[in-house]
């Protein structure tokens, strides 16, 4: 049988209207449980956590780390100072082994001609010797056939005849006389002969001993040039190395490390240039002070002379007085008073302008021990080269350039000067570096191996010790 569809309806309703209830009664007990959650949570979360304290163990720990860290650092930029170092003290070396081969050759081409000369002398005297011996010889052959008179050979003894001897011999009473002093004549030849056959000998020993002493500069030339030409790789490659320890220990990246470097070794050439440049200005100035001082001096001189011309006419009663030469000032290159500009002239004659251009066009070539042009220099090699074209012969060593020039102080110096750098100050036998002087603090030079030609400032590196003027 069907049940009415009304009295179905009616039951489903009711049945919906239980099950609804049910669940808000579920939702609103759910949310109520929530809120009661919530409140708790909401105030735990109110209060503050405790703080987090290191032990005194862990911090000790950290400063220890921090500490280390940065000796570490210091250490690493100590080491890069040092390699720089090194590589400066490697090029002084280096530039003084070039120059002690310079003077062992330069002594070696002297040892060569005092053999020479020596060589020479004694086959004069060998010649001469020869030539007495054999007048002798025919003195003694005459007078043995002549019966022993003398008076028959005189002749022999001179182009001329015995009057020419006797004259000649002054104070000679006879030709016995004159031939004793012929003998003795020939006696002191010899004496001579020998002596000069010991030079030749002796020299020889000498061009042997300065053949082997140059030999050895060399060598030891070599060996310094290779030596720094291995401490450039091998501290090349410590460098890059030593950065990139940097980077880690600084916690930044090897290009920032090495910028960093980069940067503090330009700050320490900058300060450097500044010094240098300050020194330049003062030796400008007493330079200028001085050449004020001999322009002072001059126009004094003159005026006295003057002076001296008008008294000298006023007794002479208007007579034109004899010309008396002024004093000489001191000229520039071309002729003319300097002006106080740094361009006195030189003793030799030369122009140091000439001298000046022809080193500044050899700036950029490379240095070379040894080298004497026309590309490739050293540093006696280019004052030499530049004092050559302006007419002056300089040897290939820079201690015997000072030796044969004019010595000036410091504040004398002018345009075309030569400075000079000497190990021990007061001894210019220990001179290894040769520069020209330009003006204005300035100078041009071959450095050393790995340079070129280049201007500097006279102080860029330790002080001259000698100054003087070709």
């Amino acid at each position: 049988m069907r049940t009415p569809l009304r009295a179905t309806s009616g039951e489903r309703v009711g049945s919906t209207g239980k099950t609804g209830r049910a669940l808000l009664s579920g939702v609103l007990a759910i949310c109520l449980a929530g809120t009661m959650v919530i409140q708790p949570l909401a105030a735990e979360a109110a209060k503050p956590k405790p703080p987090v304290i290191p032990s005194k163990a862990a911090v000790e720990r950290a400063k220890q780390a921090a500490a280390s860290k940065a000796a570490q650092v210091a250490t690493i930029e100590r080491q890069l100072a040092a390699a720089n170092a090194r590589l400066e003290q490697l090029g002084i070396q280096s530039g003084i082994a070039d120059e002690a081969y310079n003077g062992a050759v330069y002594r070696l081409q002297q040892a060569k001609a005092d053999a020479a000369a020596a060589a020479a002398r004694a086959t004069e005297a060998e010649k001469t010797l020869a030539v007495q011996r054999a007048q002798i010889g025919r003195f003694a052959a005459a007078s043995y056939q002549g019966g022993g008179d003398v008076a028959k050979i005189a002749p022999l003894f001179t182009a001329n005849g015995p009057q020419d001897l006797l004259d000649s011999a002054g104070a000679a009473r006879s030709v016995s006389a004159a031939m004793q002093g012929s003998y003795l004549r020939f006696s002191a030849t010899q004496v001579m002969t020998n002596l000069f056959k010991v030079q030749a000998d002796q020299a020889v020993v000498k061009v042997k001993k300065a053949t082997d002493e140059a030999a050895a500069a060399k060598k030891a030339a070599e060996d310094a040039e290779d030596a720094q030409s291995a401490a450039v790789t091998a501290i090349g490659v410590q460098r890059t190395k030593s950065i990139a320890q940097l980077a880690v220990l600084q916690n930044t990246s090897v290009q920032v490390a090495a910028q960093r470097q980069r940067g503090l070794e330009e700050l320490a050439r900058q300060r450097a240039a500044a010094l240098a440049a300050k020194k330049a200005a003062e030796l400008k100035r007493r330079i200028a002070a001085r050449e004020a001082a001999e322009r002072r001096a001059e126009a004094a001189e003159r005026a006295r002379e003057e002076q001296e011309a008008r008294e000298e006419a006023k007794k002479n009663h208007g007579k034109k007085p004899k010309h008396k030469p002024s004093s000489p000032g001191r000229n520039d290159d071309n002729g003319g008073n300097n002006g106080g500009n740094e361009g006195g002239g030189h003793s030799s004659g030369g122009s140091a302008r000439d001298a000046i251009n022809f080193a500044l066009r050899q700036l950029g070539d490379m240095y070379l021990w040894g080298a004497t042009g026309p590309s490739r220099w050293d540093c006696s090699g280019l004052t030499q080269g530049a004092w050559e074209r302006a007419g002056v012969q300089l040897p290939h060593y820079s201690v015997a350039q000072y030796e044969q020039i004019q010595h000036i102080d410091e504040d004398e110096l002018r345009p075309g000067d030569l400075i000079f750098w000497a190990t021990n100050p007061s001894d210019p036998g220990t001179i290894h570096h040769v520069a020209m002087y330009l003006g204005n603090g300035e100078m041009i030079h071959a450095p050393r191996t790995g340079k070129p030609v280049q201007i500097d400032s006279v102080y860029y590196w330790i002080p001259p010790n000698f100054f003087g003027r070709p």
